[in-house]
């Protein structure tokens, strides 16, 4: 249990590039290339592999109720996820001085969203950051609660995402301000619990009852994305229309590509493409956080081989040279 499956890295690191797609292309481009079952499902599969990372670490040691926000914790997400968002978040400020000054165009914003993680120069999908922040206070309750019961764990899991959609598509601030609808991490709880539910898999020896889940959750996916995506599927009242392929109903498909993923490539190889999307993976938040500024700054009809290779460069090069930023070693 303790082998570290690359494929975890692989998937984050298509999921990363995805992001860069997703930022680069028109809505009508990603429509016509029917997007949903690919680029689409960039944040799904990260919220997917969450789960499923701590659903693999709670399997791993004992949880104790008493233990679950202790120094050593947040010290550890302290290095994980707060010391790169403010190295980001200072160095934002100095490219965005730098860009007023050189170019003349207002980039630098400060709000009360600042201080829920949006950055002064920000760019599309940082609410994902906010997302991460709150995943910090949450994702010790829901893995004890998933070590010691762990049906009823992922069943409320999905009741309150379903719950929460219903009252977020029905409160009208959200309709005037939906950054913090983006940002709720309620939305893909149901995400959460099928990650949770594949770790269970992972050692597993394969059984006929589990694949033919995973296939009818991933098929079920698959329709209810199309029929939201292109048919136009009437929800009002039920959730809001801009996160409409991503709920309860479409993350099976979002699971399937997991588990495939799980199944299909090695634990780990030396292919050079799949040892790339690996350490992509494996710097996929350095690159998210460096991909906010830079479309805070770039437009979208940049070339996209700029899209793809200025984000993913100087966040790689940041993931391998942050502890000599930090300690000069």
């Amino acid at each position: 249990m303790k082998q570290h499956l690359q494929q975890i890295d692989v998937v984050k690191g298509f999921a990363m590039v995805a992001v860069l797609l997703l930022h680069s292309f028109t809505r009508k481009e990603l429509e016509n290339s029917f997007a949903v079952y690919h680029i689409w499902q960039a944040v799904p599969l990260f919220l997917v592999v969450m789960g499923l990372n701590l659903g693999l670490s709670v399997q791993k040691k004992p949880q104790h109720l008493q233990h679950l926000y202790n120094r050593k914790y947040f010290t550890k997400k302290a290095a994980r996820i707060l010391v790169p968002f403010i190295l980001v978040f200072i160095l934002s400020i100095v490219v965005g001085l730098l860009w007023e000054w050189v170019k003349g165009e207002e980039v630098l914003a400060f709000s009360g969203y600042t201080w829920l993680g949006v950055l002064p120069v920000t760019g599309r999908g940082n609410y994902f950051i906010t997302m991460l922040l709150q995943s910090i206070l949450l994702l010790p309750l829901i893995g004890y609660g998933f070590r010691h019961w762990p049906k009823s764990t992922i069943a409320v899991l999905v009741l309150l995402e379903v719950l929460f959609q219903l009252w977020a598509a029905n409160l009208p601030y959200f309709k005037e301000d939906g950054y913090l609808y983006d940002a709720a991490f309620p939305r893909y709880f149901s995400a959460i619990a099928l990650g949770l539910w594949l770790s269970t898999l992972v050692w597993k020896p394969l059984k006929w009852d589990d694949v033919i889940l995973v296939l009818l959750l991933g098929v079920v996916g698959a329709v209810c994305l199309y029929l939201l995506q292109y048919e136009r599927l009437p929800l009002e009242g039920y959730i809001r229309p801009e996160w409409r392929t991503q709920q309860v109903f479409t993350f099976g498909y979002s699971a399937l590509l997991v588990w495939l993923a799980l199944k299909l490539l090695p634990n780990f190889t030396n292919f050079i493409p799949v040892r790339l999307l690996a350490e992509l993976g494996k710097a996929s938040y350095h690159i998210f956080l460096v991909q906010v500024v830079y479309f805070g700054l770039a437009q979208q009809d940049l070339p996209l081989v700029a899209n793809i290779l200025v984000p993913l460069s100087i966040g790689y090069l940041f993931y391998k040279y942050e502890p000599a930023l930090l300690f000069g070693s």
